[in-house]
């Protein structure tokens, strides 16, 4: 099963997700996705992206690798692989992805077949949002909370949204969704 984890940069989809994997290791396992980014402090390949140069994402997309990609705020090229998820399947493990809002619309489409679950996560509020990349050190912000006004049209096409303004509390919400989705 496929928990995709979805909502504006800076509503805790990584935070919700390392909250899961770190409180349920043997439940949950991390699906990377492939970028063209430059790797930042703290990253490692694979963890929490597979880094490729553009030449090689576009080769990978042109060989239909990809069940969705996107350019994410004029940064890079992110892609859902094809070849990852059918790996990871395997695991027994309930996989967790972030994916923004267009490439979930995306991944219903392509994964309709399968077994999925969609969570939008949301900070509360704009101004909540705005505060929380301003503390970690965004430098789009304003970017970002344009971006924000039109993430936000998409929440109700999820199976579930989730306030993010306590992390514990919004942790337990998501295994708890999940476990009841599962069943």
């Amino acid at each position: 099963m496929l928990v995709v984890f979805s909502g504006p940069s800076g509503s805790g989809k990584n935070s919700v997700i390392n909250g899961l994997l770190n409180k349920y290791p043997d439940i949950y396992a991390f699906m990377p996705s492939i970028t063209t980014r430059e790797m930042r402090p703290g990253e490692s390949p694979g963890a929490p992206y597979h880094f490729v140069s553009e030449e090689e994402f576009l080769e990978r997309l042109a060989a239909g690798e990809f069940y969705e990609h996107e350019r994410i705020h004029n940064v890079g090229l992110y892609g859902v692989s094809r070849k990852i998820h059918a790996d990871m399947l395997g695991s027994g493990k309930i996989l967790l992805k972030d994916v923004d809002v267009l490439g979930t619309v995306n991944l219903i489409e392509e994964l309709k077949e399968q077994k999925l679950l969609t969570i939008f996560l949301t900070a509360g509020s704009r101004e909540e949002l705005a505060r929380r990349l301003e503390v970690r050190g965004e430098p789009n912000i304003e970017t970002r909370l344009y971006r924000y006004d039109k993430e936000m049209t998409f929440a109700d096409n999820y199976d579930h949204i989730i306030v993010n303004d306590e992390l514990d509390r919004a942790v337990e919400e998501a295994h708890e969704t999940i476990i009841k989705y599962k069943i």
